[in-house]
């Protein structure tokens, strides 16, 4: 028993990125940084192959044999740690627990598994595009709005919950069965005991949206499943989301509730983002594992998250600002990870590594132009940036002073356009997207010569999995954004005991639920997480739930997907004219498509969204679909960008270039610059 006491394990990642597709096949989620890093030519961000330990995917592997869009699932690992190094972060320790391998004297001969998926969009509160996070603070409260107000204004209320929420209940596995288990009406609920035994909830009160309402609009079939569950051959946990699909409830004059196609509803809510009468199969859970030992004993391990969200187009394209980046920063300001970086202030002695936090963030600004249509000086500064090298004296590069990045530390910066950098939507209530305060931090550094040029400290290989789940999603622009959004800033999100408890960090701050008390009759789920707002007799908001961090994103999530390609600032105090991007890493605007490059030139720009329906002459409206059914059924067409030496073709392409593949949407030209290019802003 002694080597299990001197141990702690823990799930990784501890927040994994699942993303639906159309196809009941499924490729495993990146487990490298988008753009970094190279492995046979092929740099990181790549989803891996099925059945393999890493090894990527290519061109020909994005789709199944009928076309349809193949499913990216999450795969957790657990790893064991000693007592010392789990109160540390960087510890660069972890080695993974599996089926058969041996701590001490015992033989682990079982992992059972269990996850919790739900979606609570429809039930939620609407998401407020001048206020975000702040709308939840109590002076602004007054401005929270429910979505589906026609079901009823109490959002605790059971009879709405039950209505709006989609939830099959639990699911368990055993790591050595490696069938599947489906987030379905058919299949069981099902939840581990303390003791490790798997006991079923055949009285679990699942909720679909045809439980509660006869008439849908379902354009590509009813929601029926948020996806499922299966184990590989070492016991590990692959988790594969739901098929993309939307429906709408229908009214009484027999017509379905339309897409609102950009109105708005109440003031400062989000056209796009909060639909009425609509549902998706998005969703999140908890992911929770208990090791069973030879001699029977049994070991209880760190819980992990999964998130399901929207397919990313160009899994190797990097944001400048992802959304590792603001949890990092949340963690770092807040959550004391690294004093010897930020304790009550940034520390002025601190040096960045910077192989670790520079060299991608400048990578990231050089791969933007392969999925937003820069005009040729904006490329080749752009280059100039990912060009910058540890040796390089920051005086000597285009960035020396920081002349042009915006500093988050001055929020007046937040509504001037060019030639502040970077050029992207911003988040609620700011016209354009700052880097983090930490991020600015390590940048001021190393302006100021203050930072080591060789690598820092490896991360151990668990550390390395959350980190890089993370690094290939949205940072910014939170309006709400694709994968999770502004509430990753709020530190009552996650376990702040992390080193007491041996947990680790970035770990969501999950509610510990409890199935005995499962009643038939009652929705089991609440309403749960609300951002600055405790339960009666707390102190902070309540723990999260399943479906608690899907919840703030768009319902459903196509039609804020079709809605950010390109537009104006908002807010939009200096009357610009100029368009600017939201998320072009992971919905490209612009392409190039890998069967026009002749002789290594590209071929012209594409919208990555285009053919029927999606004409227009106004810039501000391109590349998107004019009708936001549009989106709903034919989001699962749009191509994939990728570089140039993971495509399979007859003809091989430099990996100097990313392009698109396997689209099956129209191909008609555009212009290199769909902006308001005779009145760019300066």
């Amino acid at each position: 028993m002694s080597e299990l006491v001197d141990n702690v394990f823990r799930i990784h990642p501890a927040i994994g990125i699942a993303r639906v597709g159309n196809s009941e096949e499924f490729y495993l989620g990146p487990e490298t940084m988008a753009g970094l890093g190279n492995r046979d030519g092929v740099v990181g961000g790549l989803p891996i192959r099925p059945g393999t330990e890493s090894e990527p995917i290519t061109s020909k592997e994005l789709r199944d044999r009928s076309g349809a869009m193949k499913r990216q699932a999450a795969r957790f690992k657990i790893y064991r740690y000693s007592n010392q190094a789990s109160c540390e972060y960087r510890s660069g320790e972890g080695e993974e627990v599996t089926i058969g391998c041996q701590i001490g004297d015992k033989t682990v001969v079982e992992i059972l598994w269990a996850v919790h998926l739900a979606n609570k969009k429809a039930a939620a509160y609407q998401m407020n595009g001048d206020l975000g996070l702040a709308v939840y603070e109590r002076s602004n409260a007054s401005q929270l709005h429910l979505r589906n107000i026609s079901e009823g204004t109490d959002p605790d209320n059971a009879a709405r919950l039950r209505k709006l929420m989609i939830d099959p209940g639990p699911r368990t596995l055993r790591g050595s069965d490696q069938h599947t288990v489906r987030f379905d009406k058919a299949t069981v609920a099902s939840f581990l005991t303390t003791d490790a035994e798997i006991e079923a909830l055949p009285s679990y009160p699942k909720s679909f949206p045809d439980d509660s309402y006869s008439q849908l609009y379902t354009p590509v079939g009813p929601i029926d499943s948020l996806g499922d569950l299966r184990t590989d051959d070492s016991g590990r946990l692959v988790v594969a989301g739901g098929f993309g699909k939307a429906c709408g409830r229908v009214r009484s004059d027999g017509k379905p509730y339309p897409l609102l196609n950009g109105a708005i509803p109440p003031p400062g809510n989000v056209a796009n983002v909060n639909e009425e009468g609509w549902f998706d199969d998005s969703g999140d859970g908890p992911v929770t594992a208990m090791l069973v030992f030879d001699d029977g004993t049994v070991q209880s391990v760190h819980g992990g998250w999964v998130v399901v969200c929207d397919p990313s187009f160009a899994p190797q394209i990097s944001n400048v600002v992802t959304l590792w980046d603001q949890i990092y920063d949340t963690w770092i300001r807040e959550l004391d990870l690294c004093p010897e970086i930020h304790r009550s202030r940034f520390r002025n002695d601190y040096k960045p590594y910077f192989e670790d936090a520079l060299a991608p963030l400048f990578r990231a600004v050089s791969l933007q132009r392969w999925t937003a249509n820069l005009p040729g000086r904006a490329i080749q500064a752009h280059d100039a940036v990912g060009a910058i090298r540890a040796s390089d004296d920051p005086a000597d590069t285009i960035l020396t002073g920081l002349t042009y990045i915006r500093n988050p530390n001055n929020p007046a910066m937040s509504v001037i356009g060019p030639p502040f950098m970077p050029l992207s939507a911003g988040d609620p209530g700011q016209a354009f997207l700052s880097v983090t305060l930490t991020q600015y931090f390590v940048l001021d550094q190393w302006n100021k010569g203050l930072f080591i040029r060789q690598p820092g400290p490896p991360l151990g290989p668990g550390e390395m999995l959350d980190q890089a789940a993370l690094y290939n999603c949205v940072g910014g622009d939170f309006g709400p954004g694709l994968e999770m959004t502004f509430i990753v800033k709020d530190p009552e999100l996650y376990q702040a005991n992390w080193r007491q408890t041996g947990a680790g960090p970035f770990r969501i701050r999950g509610e510990e639920l409890d199935y005995s008390k499962v009643q038939a009759s009652q929705p089991f789920l609440d309403m749960g997480y609300v951002p600055f707002h405790p339960p009666p007799g707390g102190v902070i908001a309540a723990p999260l739930q399943p479906g608690d961090i899907s919840k703030f994103m768009a319902v459903p999530w196509h039609t804020d997907f079709n809605a950010c390609a390109t537009h104006n600032p908002e807010p939009n105090p200096r009357n610009l004219k100029t368009l600017y991007w939201a998320w072009p890493a992971q919905r490209p605007t612009t392409v190039h498509k890998a069967s026009e490059v002749r002789d290594g030139k590209l071929g012209p720009f594409r919208y990555s969204v285009r053919g029927p329906g999606t004409y227009s002459d106004d810039p501000s409206q391109a590349g998107r679909y004019a009708e936001q059914i549009d989106i709903v059924l034919n989001w699962f067409r749009i191509g994939f960008v990728m570089q140039g030496s993971a495509i399979v073709e007859d003809v091989s392409f430099s990996p100097a270039q990313f392009l698109e593949v396997e689209s099956l949407l129209d191909e008609p030209e555009i212009a290199p610059w769909p902006m308001y290019s005779k009145n760019l802003d300066s």
